[in-house]
């Protein structure tokens, strides 16, 4: 199995001992992480979601639909129990959330999409220090009424919703560890599109890069560095 990745991503740049550099003082740096993008990366993601009632599979029959790689999905069947799968430490994670990212491992920004079918209301968590579970996204209503969980959609997402959030200003300064992808009670929820990074912008949206633009880099080697 493969470690995740780390990928820089920019419109325009160079190729730099791995990592891609903006080319011109006007380009932002905005590294990225990418969590969920691919069918490669679903593959990546599903074995470390070792805890809840839920199963998680690759789902290549329905995916984010602005995404140009490989179309596929992390999915999330939920008919009992929690409703969910999660690891609250997931390995290599120990990602800064700040005001002013800079170093590799530094973000402020995350970008998710999500499709529910059946019942209403899905969550994703993040768990960080402090505060552990405590900083929570929830679409069309809290199904589990896990707080704090801030709603970014009314509706719930039968059709498929992007979102991105300042993680900053919505929970101050703190060290993710992992996640938790809960649908809630229904037939299944999807997950796709989901990336840190360090400015606003979306750095895997069409517009902003193609696949052949990505650089990646493992990123168990490039904590090494910046550590």
């Amino acid at each position: 199995m493969r470690v995740l990745s780390l990928r820089s991503v920019f419109v325009v740049g160079a190729l730099t001992g791995g990592l891609m550099l903006a080319a011109g003082p006007a380009a932002a740096q905005n590294e990225a992480f990418i969590i969920l993008d691919d069918e490669a990366s679903i593959d990546d993601i599903v074995p470390l979601l070792t805890n809840g009632d839920g199963t998680a599979s690759v789902e290549t029959g329905d995916a984010y639909p602005d995404d140009s790689d490989g179309k596929a999905s992390l999915g999330i069947d939920s008919p009992a129990g929690d409703n969910q799968k999660y690891n609250p430490n997931i390995p290599e994670w120990s990602f800064d959330i700040v005001a002013d990212p800079s170093a590799d491992d530094e973000f402020r920004y995350i970008t998710f999409a999500w499709l529910k079918s059946g019942g209403d209301g899905m969550q994703l968590q993040l768990h960080a220090e402090p505060g552990g579970w405590s900083h929570r996204y929830n679409g069309g209503g809290n199904p589990k009424g896990w707080n704090p969980s801030i709603d970014v959609s009314d509706e719930t997402p039968i059709d498929w919703q992007v979102h991105t959030r300042d993680m900053f200003a919505d929970w101050g300064a703190m060290v993710l560890t992992g996640m938790a992808f809960s649908p809630g009670s229904g037939d299944f929820g999807l997950f796709d599109h989901l990336s840190l990074h360090q400015s606003e912008a979306d750095p895997i949206a069409p517009q902003a890069v193609d696949a052949q633009g990505k650089a990646a880099a493992a990123w168990a080697t490039i904590k090494q560095g910046v550590r």
